[in-house]
């Protein structure tokens, strides 16, 4: 408001110079506020961002730092449009001021506002007197000399705000002279204009994470795989054993005696662990590594701080994921063509694995084994007793979640090890191993029997062969061969050496193996397949039996040979009446057993059912034992003699099959030999010895019971003289036969002397008749 012309130049000028004063008042306190808050701001970021660094923390994130700068800027404004802008707008009239003068001078006795007031311009309505009103203007003005224009303003709030900013300006323009660069950089930081961290003691660089390179093969050792830091973030596989290496710089820092890492898990696991200072200073930087908890077997990901001296590297995360696992293993095999029903079935067993798997020999085994993520990679290593570790071709399905190789011709014991890889390049902890066993193709069984065939043949020999052959995966085919071993003419004179010829038989199988056959050398003699054979010739048969395994040498099984000697007639009937002989002899010693056996059951009747007069309990008991165990010997005996008749009635069999294979013409030696030896012996055996042993079981049942035991015993007796009495009659025959048999040999003996002399005389002639035409 403009000042009243009408007033006193005096008091109009009191009331400018006020005026002025005040603006210039406002202004001050303004800039003054202004300056506190900045600088105090200044100073307060300034501790927040730079003590924790000093105090082994981090510098005042961004976002900190933008709310800082945000609550500064919020009160420069307030303080501008308030303080300033907002005083500065509202008017001064000059009454308001007369009466501020007033209100510090009382002595005006309001007279000065009297006189600004109703000097105004415009003013009406007054009732006053003018000569009145300008004696009170001129004491007003009298007055003038007496005011202080200072009494009206306050400076303590000035005083105050100054205390604020002045050393606070100080301080700065202290920090700015003596260290430049650090007062731009805390400018800079405060005012967002720059993230530089502040300059440490020590200098601290993250190298990265150490991990173990896990392989297919247990043969293959590589070094670690060192992983760098992605944005401060890095993928581990869940187990896995990795090493975190930092280095500190030496040159112009200062090196950690320790370095510490605080981590935190994502389940809230909190903890800390030093970090192990390795080797020397190399290049300016000295190394530090941390292998144990958290990253020992890591579980779950982790958030890392590291701290060494003043200087940090903070918020490094690994996040733990899940490594790729194989979920299942099936193979798809397809045996070899020998062992296939179908030609047209393309797999013939598809199985899932299973510990303790064998396959086939000569299969083609393919292998799927599916994954629990899309696999970027897979290891596959082979390994058998007899080669080094092999790699296969892998083939991948569409959505990579699968993948699958031929083993072709398998045809040994493998172990294999597969080591799966995502697509970020992270394997599994440890190789999946999987074995699996061969099932090789035996070669076959065969066992071959002559039935009523001896070492000892006639030219005319019937050969009846019985043979088990068995394979794993049956027998194709099954062979009897004859093959003589030397050729003689009739006469007895060696013949030119000539091609040898044989003869065979191929003889189908049953269901159980069992085969037969039967060689007739008479026919085969005469047909022209064998050479005519003479006595002092030999055989040798021998069988052959083959599978169908076609993966290599084929698989036969060669039985023994047997060599049988080709004899006359007379030949063979001389060694079967030895063979005789020797039964005879076997029989004459069972004879003798049984006899004993008698005697022994004669004994036990008479004398071993007895107990002494007065005898104890404990003696008693013990005489039963003994009378138990001698019926229990005599039942042995018994069943012995059982055997041994049986034994001898079966090689009279083979001496009767073996008259009749050779096509020996003697049924008088037969029927004696059936009639009056082997089935007397049978006989025997199921009549009168089986009842001799129901007989000595019945004794061992009495043996507490002497009275009965007696009784028994004596039938016992009579059965054993019985059946003594059988074989002694038996023997006789044996005996009868042997001499008709001496008698035979004699006169086989005369007719072969006279077949000499006759031979004799007709080569005396010849030369006789050769003489005269000399």
């Amino acid at each position: 408001m403009s000042s009243q012309p009408h007033l006193d130049p005096g008091l109009n000028s009191l009331l400018q110079t006020l005026r002025s004063r005040i603006r210039r008042y406002i202004v001050c306190d303004s800039l003054l506020a202004v300056f506190a808050l900045v600088l105090s701001a200044f100073w307060i970021g300034l501790a927040l961002d730079y003590v924790p660094v000093q105090l082994g923390g981090t510098e005042m994130p961004r976002l900190a730092r933008t709310l800082l700068l945000g609550v500064v800027a919020i009160g420069l404004i307030a303080v501008l449009f308030k303080m300033l802008a907002g005083r500065l707008h509202r008017p001064l009239p000059d009454d308001s001021l007369a009466l501020l003068v007033e209100r510090h001078h009382p002595s005006l006795g309001g007279r000065l506002v009297t006189a600004v007031q109703l000097n105004e311009l415009g003013r009406t309505g007054d009732s006053h007197s003018l000569k009145l009103l300008d004696q009170v203007h001129a004491e007003a003005a009298a007055e003038i000399d007496k005011v202080d224009p200072n009494r009206v303003f306050r400076f303590q709030p000035l005083l105050h705000k100054f205390a604020i900013a002045g050393p606070l300006g100080l301080a700065a323009l202290a920090f700015l002279i003596l260290s430049p660069q650090a007062f731009a950089l805390a400018a800079s930081r405060l005012t967002l204009l720059s993230d530089d961290p502040w300059p440490r003691r020590a200098d601290l660089r993250m190298v990265g994470i150490e991990l173990p390179i896990v392989t297919a093969s247990d043969q293959m050792i590589l070094a670690p795989e060192l992983l760098e830091f992605t944005g401060k973030t890095i993928r581990l596989p869940r187990g896995s054993n990795g090493t975190l290496r930092i280095r500190a710089r030496a040159e112009d820092a200062e090196v950690p005696v320790v370095c510490t890492v605080y981590y935190q898990t994502d389940s809230g696991t909190r903890g800390q662990s030093n970090m192990r200072r390795v080797g020397r200073i190399l290049d300016g930087y000295q190394s530090f590594i941390l292998d144990g908890a958290p990253l020992t077997a890591l579980s779950e990901s982790v958030t890392l701080d590291i701290r060494g001296l003043d200087d940090r590297l903070d918020d490094y995360r690994i996040e733990a994921v899940e490594p790729p696992a194989l979920t299942g293993v099936s193979l798809q095999i397809r045996y070899p063509d020998y062992l296939r029903t179908s030609a047209s079935v393309q797999t013939d067993m598809s199985t899932d694995y299973q510990s303790g798997l064998r396959l086939r020999e000569g299969s083609d085994v393919t292998l799927i084994a599916s994954s629990s993520v899309p696999l970027g990679d897979t290891d596959v290593i082979l390994k058998t007793d007899a080669d080094d570790a092999s790699e296969v071709d892998l083939k991948y399905s569409d959505d990579r979640r699968q993948v699958q190789f031929t083993l072709p011709n398998f045809n040994t014991a493998t172990t294999i090890s597969m080591l799966p890889k995502d697509a970020d390049g992270i394997s599994a902890q440890a190789p999946y191993r999987y074995f699996l066993g061969v099932v090789l193709d035996e070669m076959p069984e065969l066992n071959v029997k002559l039935k009523g065939i001896g070492s000892s043949i006639t030219p005319q020999a019937k050969l009846p062969i019985s043979a088990t052959a068995v394979d794993d995966y049956g027998v194709t085919d099954l062979t009897f061969s004859v093959t003589p071993t030397d050729t003689a003419s009739p006469n007895g004179e060696q013949q030119e050496p000539q091609a040898i010829k044989s003869a065979s038989t191929s003889p189908d199988l049953d269901r159980d193996g069992q085969a037969t056959a039967e060689l007739d050398l008479k026919n085969l003699s005469n047909d022209g397949t064998l050479p005519v054979l003479v006595p002092g010739n030999a055989i040798n048969l021998i069988g052959e039996a083959t599978d169908g395994y076609d993966l290599g040498e084929q698989h036969i099984t060669r039985s023994e040979v047997f060599r049988l000697e080709v004899v006359t007639t007379e030949q063979l009937l001389g060694l079967l009446e030895r063979r005789e002989l020797g039964l005879r002899s076997r029989l004459e010693q069972t004879i003798e057993e049984m006899t004993s056996l008698r005697q022994t059951l004669d004994l036990l009747r008479r004398t071993g059912f007895e107990n002494a007069p007065n005898a104890t309990e404990i003696e008693l008991t013990r005489a039963e034992q003994v009378r138990r165990l001698r019926v229990q010997q005599s039942g042995l005996q018994a069943m012995k003699t059982s055997q041994e008749l049986t034994g001898i009635a079966n090689s009279l069999d083979d001496i009767l099959l073996e008259m009749l294979n050779n096509r020996v013409d003697s049924v008088d030696r037969s029927e004696r030999i059936a009639n009056g030896v082997r089935d007397p012996i049978n006989a025997i055996v199921q009549g009168s010895l089986n009842t001799l042993l129901t007989q000595v079981k019945a004794i061992e049942a009495t043996v507490a019971d002497p009275k009965t035991g007696i009784i028994r015993t004596a039938e016992a007796v009579s059965t054993a003289e019985d059946v003594i009495l059988q074989l002694n009659t038996i023997l006789e025959k044996m005996l009868d036969l042997e001499s008709y048999n001496e008698v035979l040999d004699l006169v086989r003996q005369l007719m072969d002397d006279q077949t000499e002399l006759t031979d004799a005389t007709k080569e005396e002639r010849k030369k006789q008749v050769l003489d005269l035409f000399k």
